[in-house]
């Protein structure tokens, strides 16, 4: 499964109805929309994993075309999205295959996976800087029981753990302190933000495209703080 692409999926969901998360997925990976009139690569920024130039009327725009619904956390277990798989078989879990690609020293390879790791990571939440990936967690940037909430309980196991393992870009999972992974814990922009302010215009901004390319809603406070935050940090 690939994953849709920030707003050019929308026309394809009228046209397919009911189809497959794959499916439609297929036909957008190949588009290049990171949010009509922002600009994002997979070069590190300072502070984050990913470098992104907001265009904040196109980011509220995003905000507004999404989905506004109540949270339906029923039933959610972390089991229901198998995680820290090797989905792309080079014998790297997911979490060890981030640790490899964010490690700024650029001295990492697969051949480090299973075991402790020595690099350098900085961590989007807090600024801080890491040296010992023992000390580092992966987080989902939208959380595994925020997405099941927002739309990943109707899913199939098969796209769940593509969620939960998805690799495409450096924003989708991210490399931070185990402390303020565990501080954001699964809230949404209403309820956690990050403590380093500087990177709040990024954090929505990538908050928005996980929400918008796997077709996740958000709730009426959530939608609230995504607009509130563009409009006094972008």
């Amino acid at each position: 499964m690939r994953a849709p692409r920030l707003l050019l999926v929308l026309p394809l969901l009228f046209a397919a109805g009911c189809a497959d998360l794959a499916d439609l997925a297929d036909d957008a990976a190949s588009s290049d929309a990171a949010g009509a009139g922002s600009e994002v690569s997979n070069e590190f920024s300072a502070t984050a994993p990913f470098t992104v130039t907001v265009d904040p009327a196109a980011l509220t725009a995003a905000i507004e075309a999404l989905e506004v619904a109540e949270e339906r956390d029923d039933g959610y277990d972390r089991s229901l999205f198998p995680h820290w798989k090797d989905d792309d078989g080079n014998g790297c879990d997911a979490r060890d295959d981030v640790l490899v690609k964010q490690d700024r020293t650029g001295g990492l390879t697969e051949a480090d996976c299973d075991g402790a790791m020595t690099g350098e990571w900085i961590s989007m939440y807090d600024g801080e800087t890491v040296t010992a990936s023992g000390d580092i967690d992966i987080d989902h940037f939208v959380p595994l029981k925020e997405a099941w909430g927002s739309g990943a309980v109707d899913w199939t196991t098969e796209d769940r753990q593509a969620y939960a393992n998805w690799q495409e870009n450096n924003w989708h999972l991210i490399a931070v302190t185990a402390s303020s992974n565990r501080s954001k814990s699964d809230q949404d922009p209403a309820e956690w933000m990050p403590v380093d302010e500087p990177v709040w215009c990024a954090y929505i901004w990538a908050w928005v495209e996980v929400k918008t390319e796997w077709h996740l809603s958000v709730d009426q406070a959530e939608k609230t703080a995504l607009l509130d935050y563009t409009a006094s940090s972008c």
